[in-house]
């Protein structure tokens, strides 16, 4: 038998903009436990919405595939805290703020602490 389900979050972005303050929700749904069920709600999904979805994973597979070896091939590496400068600063400034600084003054901070300069356009 069908059961309902209660789930919440918290929204911290929007639109890749900090939300401040966070907006919390809750929502409910029925929850389907068995094949019978989705059937008997009309809510089986048809052959070829089946043979779609399933293609549909397998392209975004293939895709996602061929990206990687065309990075990998051309020598990029994912940025990472060892690797990218300018993310140990950025991951610094995000603590900083957290921790009540100004976004001006965490980045001096950061600049400073770690001896390394802002690039690309985001010096102060």
């Amino acid at each position: 038998m069908p059961t309902t389900e209660k789930f919440s979050g918290v929204i911290e972005n929007f639109y890749s903009k900090p939300l401040v303050p966070k907006l919390a929700y809750e929502a409910e749904y029925v929850k389907f436990l068995t094949e019978d069920e989705v059937r008997a709600a009309g809510e089986w999904p048809k052959n070829s919405e089946i043979v779609d979805g399933v293609n549909a994973r397998r392209k975004a597979t293939a895709r996602q595939k061929a990206m990687q070896a065309a990075v990998d091939d051309a020598g990029i590496v994912r940025p990472t805290l060892e690797n990218d400068d300018q993310l140990k600063l950025k991951g610094m400034v995000k603590i900083l703020v957290a921790a009540g600084k100004s976004e001006a003054e965490a980045r001096d901070i950061a600049s400073t602490t770690l001896g390394i300069a802002w690039t690309d356009g985001e010096s102060e």
